[in-house]
C-alpha cells in the first residue's frame, strides 16, 4: 500500500488538529452545562472524546508511517490500534443518543444496547490483539502500514452499528419532525460515505473529518432540543402560575372577606380600613403572580401571607392563632409558594376543629440552604382528606413542589401525625448571589 505524499500527510495532520480543537471546545462547553439534558450531553461528550482519540491514533499514521526508528515502530501500531478500537465506543454513544432522542421503549432499547455492546467489545478486543496478530493491519520491516487479512471485519462491525442506528431512527420516525429525521439520517450517511472512501481510497482523513461534521450537527440538535425543552418548561410554569392564582382567588373567600369588612364599617371604621388594605394587597399579589416567572423576595411573599391571615382572623377571631418565628428573610422563592400552604393549613386543618388552633410560620438560615416550616395543630391531613370532597387537597402542594424544583432547585416535604401537620420547604443556596436579596 503506497505511503501518502508529504503534502497529503501534512494536510491530513492540519485538518485533524483543527477537528480535535473543535471537538475539545464542544466537549468542554457541554461538560460545563451538564445540569440540563444530562443524558444526551453525556452521550455527546462520549462521542467527542472517542473521535478525538481516533484522530490522535490516526495522526500516528501520518507522522510515523514509513519512518524506521524505534519510537516510530512503537507508536505507529499503538496509534492505529487506538484508531480502530475507538470506532466501536463512538458508534455505541451515537446509538445511545438515537435511543434517547427517539424515546425507544425500555425493552427494545435494552436489546439494542446489548447487541451494540457486544460488537463494541469485539472491535476493541480485535483492535488490541491486532498489534501482535496483524488481523486488522500490520507494519512491514520498513514500518509501512499494510491492511491485514481481517481488515474488512474492522469495517463491518461499524457498518452493523450504523445499521442498528438506522433501524432505531426508522422505528422512531413517528416521534420526530421532518427536519429531525433528515438531520439524524445525515448522521448515518456522512460517516458511511467516508467509510467507503477510507476503504477504497487510502491516504485521506475522510472518516474522522466527516464524523466531526456529524458531531457539529449533533451539537446543533442538542442545542435545539434544549431550547424547545426550556420553552416548554416556561409554558408549563406559566400555566401552573395561572392555575394556582385562580385557585387562590375563591369566590366564597372574597364574598366572606367583603362581608366581614362591611360589618366592621359599623363597628370599627379604622379596622375596616386596615382590612380593606389587606384585601387589596391580597388581590394585588395574586394578580402580580401572573407577570412573575422569577423568584421573588421572601419578605414580599410573607406580606401576602400576612394579608390573607389578617382577613381570616377578622372572620374567625380567637379560633385562629398565628405565630411568626422569622429568623431569616433574605432569600428568594417562587411567587405563591407560602400562601397556598398556609391557606391549606387554615382551611383543612385548624378550622376543621371546633376550638380552632395555632399556626406557626418559621424560617431559618441553614449552612447550605433556607428552611421554611409551616406547622398547624389542626385535624391532620389524613382526617382532612377523608372529609374533603372537592379534590383540592394535595393539588396545591404538587403545584408548589413543581415550581420549587423548576425555579430554584428546592423541595417540599409534608409530615402529619396525631392531628399536627408540618410542611417544610427547602431552598438550597446553590449560589448565594442568586438566592440572596
Amino acid at each position: 500500500m503506497p505511503i501518502p505524499s508529504v503534502s497529503m500527510r501534512s494536510a491530513n495532520i492540519v485538518l485533524e488538529l483543527f477537528c480535535i480543537l473543535i471537538c475539545l471546545i464542544l466537549a468542554v462547553y457541554h461538560f460545563l452545562s451538564l445540569k440540563s439534558f444530562r443524558v444526551q450531553k453525556c452521550y455527546f461528550i462520549g462521542m467527542l472524546l472517542a473521535n478525538i482519540g481516533m484522530m490522535l491514533g490516526d495522526m500516528t499514521d501520518w507522522f510515523f508511517n514509513g519512518v524506521d526508528t524505534p519510537l516510530a515502530r512503537t507508536l505507529a501500531p499503538v496509534g492505529m490500534s487506538l484508531f480502530y478500537a475507538l470506532s466501536g465506543p463512538l458508534l455505541l454513544f451515537l446509538l445511545g443518543y438515537f435511543l434517547v432522542f427517539t424515546e425507544c421503549d425500555a425493552q427494545s432499547a435494552g436489546v439494542i444496547r446489548g447487541v451494540a455492546r457486544i460488537l463494541c467489545v469485539l472491535q476493541i478486543l480485535f483492535s488490541v490483539l491486532t498489534i501482535w496478530t496483524g488481523w486488522y493491519f500490520y507494519f512491514t520491516e520498513e514500518n509501512v502500514y499494510v491492511r491485514g487479512e481481517l481488515f474488512l471485519l474492522s469495517q463491518m462491525i461499524p457498518v452493523v452499528l450504523y445499521l442498528l442506528g438506522c433501524a432505531v431512527l426508522f422505528y422512531g420516525r413517528s416521534k420526530m419532525g421532518k427536519g429531525d429525521g433528515l438531520l439524524l439520517v445525515s448522521y448515518i450517511i456522512l460517516p458511511c460515505v467516508a467509510q467507503l472512501l477510507q476503504v477504497f481510497f487510502y491516504g485521506g482523513a475522510y472518516l474522522n473529518t466527516s464524523i466531526t461534521v456529524v458531531l457539529i450537527l449533533v451539537n446543533i440538535n442538542v442545542q435545539r432540543e434544549q431550547e424547545f425543552a426550556e420553552e416548554k418548561a416556561k409554558r408549563e410554569l406559566a400555566d401552573m402560575q395561572v392555575s394556582l392564582m385562580l385557585s387562590q382567588i375563591k369566590p366564597h373567600f372574597l364574598y366572606n372577606s367583603l362581608t366581614a369588612i362591611r360589618q366592621l364599617c359599623d363597628i370599627d371604621a379604622g379596622q375596616a380600613k386596615e382590612s380593606l388594605l389587606d384585601f387589596s394587597r391580597f388581590l394585588r399579589a395574586n394578580m402580580n403572580s401572573l407577570d412573575t416567572t422569577e423568584p421573588i423576595p421572601f419578605e414580599r411573599e410573607l406580606e401576602h401571607v400576612r394579608s390573607y391571615l389578617n382577613l381570616e382572623k377578622q372572620r374567625f377571631g380567637e379560633k385562629l392563632h398565628v405565630i411568626y418565628d422569622i429568623q431569616t428573610s433574605k432569600f428568594l422563592l417562587p411567587t405563591l409558594t407560602l400562601q397556598p400552604i398556609v391557606e391549606n393549613a387554615v382551611r383543612h386543618g385548624i378550622l376543621r376543629r371546633e376550638e380552632g388552633g395555632t399556626l406557626l410560620i418559621h424560617t431559618e438560615d441553614a449552612e447550605d440552604g433556607y428552611l421554611i416550616c409551616v406547622e398547624d395543630d389542626g385535624v391532620g391531613m389524613e382526617y382532612a382528606a377523608e372529609k374533603d370532597t372537592d379534590g383540592r387537597i394535595g393539588i396545591g402542594m404538587i403545584n408548589v413542589k413543581k415550581r420549587l424544583e423548576t425555579q430554584c432547585g428546592g423541595d417540599l416535604y409534608v409530615h402529619s401525625e396525631s392531628g399536627r401537620t408540618r410542611v417544610m420547604i427547602w431552598i438550597p443556596k446553590k449560589k448565594k448571589r442568586e438566592n440572596k436579596v
